[in-house]
Formats: structure tokens, sequence, C-alpha cells
């Protein structure tokens, strides 16, 4: 039996989990890491202390096998990611040495990340200035908990007034893509008319 509820922080933990184990194109990525939490940082805790009401987890058989976060305007949360979430991480984790960026390791990726984080593109935030993030352990995927996940976010989310909404995906997760091209999603151009190779940026109206 699966159960969508609001997550609390009782959940970080496993979300910290969920998120590592899914995070190579919806693969586990535990291995890559020698700190299973750095993903994590980045894409799940800070919603769970900053954004709360938007954030769910769905149950499977007691245990937590996904989630789904995000916000109404990503401007404001990058500015309050950076007031209030990256100092902390930036005392803990140094930044990597850019002289040997080319061997840079996945933790030092993501360190990089902490200590400069990329704004989302203009032309994606823009037109489309809400987001999220979702991710579903194997073992929860093709049962249509993705969809309900989804459907709890977005109204939820249209009670907080939000309205066209992007995502950022792995161009190499072929199943994530399908999935949100199924939700209303498509892919959006860069304004040279090209698509970006290292984010495939999708938005929804």
């Amino acid at each position: 039996m699966a159960v969508i509820r609001p997550a609390t922080g009782a959940d970080q933990e496993r979300l910290y989990q969920v998120v590592v184990e899914t995070g190579q194109a919806g693969d586990d990525a535990t291995s890559l890491y020698k700190d299973p939490k750095m993903l994590g940082h980045i894409y799940t805790a800070p919603y769970v202390v900053l954004a709360p009401e938007l954030v769910f987890v769905a149950e499977v058989n007691g245990q937590v096998a996904g989630y789904v976060c995000g916000v109404a305007n990503s401007r404001a949360f990058e500015a309050e990611l950076e007031e209030k979430w990256w100092p902390a991480l930036r005392e803990r984790y140094l930044a990597p040495d850019v002289s040997r960026k080319a061997s840079w390791t996945a933790d030092e990726l993501r360190a990089e990340w902490i200590h400069n984080p990329a704004p989302t593109p203009d032309y994606v935030v823009d037109p489309f200035p809400a987001h999220m993030h979702m991710n579903l352990m194997p073992n929860a995927r093709g049962c249509g908990l993705g969809r309900r996940l989804f459907d709890t976010w977005l109204e939820a989310a249209q009670a907080f007034g939000v309205g066209p909404v992007h995502i950022g995906a792995d161009p190499k997760n072929a199943g994530g893509m399908a999935f949100w091209r199924a939700m209303g999603f498509e892919r959006l151009l860069q304004p040279d008319g090209t698509f970006s190779e290292e984010t495939c940026w999708m938005g929804r109206l």
C-alpha cells in the first residue's frame, strides 16, 4: 500500500538516502560519493527546512520510497538559500581546487555547487517561476505513484498561487523525461534555439 503525506523533519535522513539512491539518472549513485549526503544537501534537505509546505513523501509498506518538493518562486528561494542554507555548508565543505577541475570527484562537484550555485537560466525561470523535484525508488515506479505525487504537489501549490512551473532533468534519464512529458511538460529551447546539453529544462504552463 502506498500513502502520500506531507513530509516532516523526521523524514530528513530517509530523504537523504532516497535522493542519492536515485541520483544517477534515476539509478543508485551511492558508489559515486564518499559523503552520501551531498545530493540531499542540494535537492531535498533545504526544502524540508525552508519550504516544508510543498514537500510530500510517498510511503510504500511503511517506508518512504519517494518524494516531491518545490517552491512557488525560484528566484526568491535562491536568495533564501544564499542567506540561510549555504553558509553553514560552506563552513563544513571546502571549495574544491579549481586547478584540478578536470579531475574533480562527485563530492567536489557538489561542493563547488554549494560554494557557487548556478542560478536557473532566465529563459527558464522568467516564464516558469515555480519549480519542483521528484524521485521514486525503483520499487515505487510503474504503479501510478509518480502521478499521484505530482497531482498532490500541484493541488497544494495552486493553493499558494503557483502557476507555470519548471523542472530540470538529466538528459540521460529517458524514463524521467518521458514522465515529465506525460505530466504536460515541454522541453525549453535556449535563446540561441538549441537545447541545453547539461540539463533538460522543461516547463509546464
